[in-house]
């Protein structure tokens, strides 16, 4: 794509974040692609964005102009949206032939890596060994509680470790496998389309690798015949497994091996049930005495960050906290079918770990598990302006 488009040409802008900033003293907004086909942070001025939601496929450039000449109260040249359009297109933020050039090269980087490289360290957590040693010591502290048993699933949040530090530390602290330990680990693919993903590579962690456990992911494959859908790139930058690998290693000089997956909507879930139940049955085929599973998950985002009309009140985090806990105990019931109906039911929530609850219940009602499950801990954590995530920390014990 060039600075000579056609007026007609329609623009359509791929799936960024949108992150307010400033930069050289002015207001802008940083474009990040959150799959990390494109690296670098594109800044814009904050003036520009109403532009960018209507690059939707429906607007051509004339439409884009006109919209800019009504809200700038002055008429806007053809020639700076045809520069704004060619400069996100060369940035890889388009849907257009440069983008496939973009994600081809990516895709042969990622199948180069051996290890899937740790995204977030230095971020949401040191990269030095003695650093996070410290960072995840000071974590633990916030929770007393001595626990000999493990639980074999156990609920742990994936939101910042800062913000749900009691959360982590109560879900955590009860989790001192014994050595040998499978693990396997549902994230949340916030932008995986696939029901499911499995994660082929070992994760790196300030404490060493986190082995994954090919045996587990050969038997799967091959002897239960599944297609896991390795939607690679979805795992380049996604925290919600990274944050439990790095609880997994810490502290731990024995080996365990990870079997993490991305779990989709349920929007991508319920309309491939059949799937669904063979995946869990082959997951229920390896859980064996050494086998644990982990759910990192948040609850419900509610507030004006998360597309809701009015601010969060007390009121509305005491009831999204009683839906967590119904969920729960649904999830621990095996109660699939009233938990799915729910989950609709209370979908404005936007409970982003309801995918992962809902193959709990499948596995623990096919399973036929004799247990029982208890909360540990709750919270509602402010996280943004007017804005709250709620966590939960709990397991299962058979």
């Amino acid at each position: 794509m060039s600075n000579t488009l056609e007026p007609e040409f329609k623009p359509i802008l791929r799936q960024v974040d949108v992150i307010p900033g400033e930069y050289e003293g002015q207001p802008v907004f940083f474009l990040r692609d959150p799959l990390g086909f494109v690296e670098e942070l594109i800044v814009l001025p904050q003036s520009v964005l109403f532009l960018l939601a209507m690059m939707n496929g429906d607007n051509d450039l004339r439409d884009l102009q006109a919209e800019a000449t009504r809200r700038m109260g002055q008429i806007v040249p053809l020639e700076e949206i045809t520069n704004l359009v060619s400069f996100l297109d060369e940035k890889g933020l388009l849907w257009s032939e440069k983008f496939e050039e973009l994600k081809e090269k990516a895709y042969e980087k990622w199948f180069q890596l051996k290890i899937r490289p740790m995204a977030h360290a230095n971020q949401a957590y040191p990269l030095d060994e003695n650093d996070a040693n410290w960072f995840l010591s000071e974590v633990f502290k916030l929770s007393e509680v001595q626990s000999a048993n493990p639980p074999r699933i156990l609920i742990a949040p994936h939101i910042d470790i800062r913000v749900g530090a009691r959360a982590y530390a109560e879900a955590y602290r009860r989790f001192n496998l014994p050595p040998g330990s499978r693990v396997i680990i549902f994230g949340v693919g916030h932008y995986l389309e696939f029901p499911l993903s499995v994660l082929t590579k070992d994760l790196a962690t300030p404490f060493g690798i986190l082995r994954n456990d090919r045996g587990g992911l050969l038997f799967l494959t091959n002897s239960k015949k599944l297609e896991l859908f390795p939607d690679h790139m979805a795992h380049k930058l996604e925290h919600s497994i990274e944050f439990q690998a790095l609880f997994l290693k810490y502290g731990r000089s024995d080996e365990l091996v990870a079997l993490p997956f991305l779990i989709g909507s349920m929007q991508a879930i319920l309309p491939n049930e059949e799937y669904i139940d063979k995946f869990v049955e082959g997951l229920l085929d390896l859980f064996d005495e050494r086998t644990y599973l982990v759910l990192g998950i948040d609850y419900c985002h509610l507030g004006l960050r998360y597309g809701h009309q009015a601010p969060v009140n007390e009121d509305l985090l005491n009831e999204a906290l009683k839906v967590d806990r119904y969920f729960t105990e649904l999830a621990f019931a095996g109660s699939s079918k009233e938990l799915a109906e729910l989950l609709q039911e209370k979908s404005l929530y936007n409970i982003c770990g309801s995918s992962s609850l809902y193959l709990l219940a499948k596995l623990i009602s096919k399973g036929g598990f004799n247990g029982r499950g208890e909360i540990f801990y709750q919270e509602a954590l402010p996280f943004g302006q007017g804005s709250a995530v709620t966590v939960l920390a709990g397991g299962y014990f058979v």
